[in-house]
């Protein structure tokens, strides 16, 4: 796939030296955390992930219970792939040919 386009993004200057420094521990990027995050939202069909305002020390014991459910229901409904399988669906998807 060719990396043709580019995003400007506006954000804190602090959060912009913290999170490429997560990334760069990580063994990574920021740059390469947006192209994942851009791929997975393709493959999810919307955010990867669910937005939560909370953080995980705040969540109360049904919260908890709830995201865990969340989770298990994914499982069960065949939601969840290894990351070969991933990788191989979105070769599939997206091979420019």
């Amino acid at each position: 796939m060719s990396m043709d386009s580019t995003i400007q993004v506006r954000i804190d200057s602090q959060v912009k030296a913290n999170v490429e420094e997560l990334y760069r521990n990580l063994g990574t990027s920021f740059a390469e955390a947006v192209r994942i995050f851009a791929q997975q939202s393709l493959l999810m069909g919307g955010m990867p992930f669910r937005p939560t305002l909370k953080s995980w020390e705040e969540l109360t014991e049904e919260d908890i219970d709830r995201k865990l459910s969340a989770s298990e229901a994914d499982i069960i409904a065949g939601r969840i792939f290894t990351q070969q399988e991933a990788d191989a669906h979105m070769e599939a998807k997206f091979r420019y040919e």
